[in-house]
């Protein structure tokens, strides 16, 4: 299927790459359809793109791309709705905060993953209940082509 962007223009996509959020994102409650395209080949950077809001586009990255150790408690009933019985398979995805203008102050937001099933490719944005900040300050050391000014 073909989709339209403001921020990538056209993207052909499969049906298959869909993401389903049965509960849209936090702000977003009524968007429930995504797909994930890659920012470039140089980078774990990605763009959560909303498949029927062509404006709507979240920078994402995968947790432990930033904290080696990320792990979260994943209620049993979040699980349900991904469709698991545990976490082996989940995929976590943070959202990135990039200012215009001022990509060095970018920050991620470990307090409230997107998780994602990769086999069903369902979705839900949770809210952790590890003490992780919503606005965790990127440095130099992580592979993501932005960081926080000291």
């Amino acid at each position: 299927m073909k989709i339209t962007t403001t921020r990538f223009g056209a993207v052909e996509v499969s049906d298959q790459d869909v993401l389903f959020f049965s509960v849209g994102i936090l702000g977003f409650p009524e968007v429930r359809r995504y797909v994930l395209v890659d920012h470039d080949g140089n980078t774990p950077l990605k763009w959560l793109q909303a498949v029927d809001k062509p404006e709507l586009a979240f920078p994402v990255v995968q947790a432990t791309d930033l904290v080696e150790d990320y792990h979260i408690t994943v209620p049993p009933d979040e699980l349900a709705a991904l469709g698991m019985e545990t976490v082996t398979q989940l995929q976590a995805y943070v959202i990135l905060t990039i200012p215009q203008g001022a990509p060095e102050r970018t920050t991620a937001n470990l307090k409230a993953p997107i998780l994602m099933n990769p086999t069903t490719h369902l979705a839900r944005q949770i809210l952790a209940s590890e003490d992780y900040p919503i606005r965790y300050c990127l440095s130099e050391t992580q592979s993501v082509p932005v960081v926080c000014a000291r």
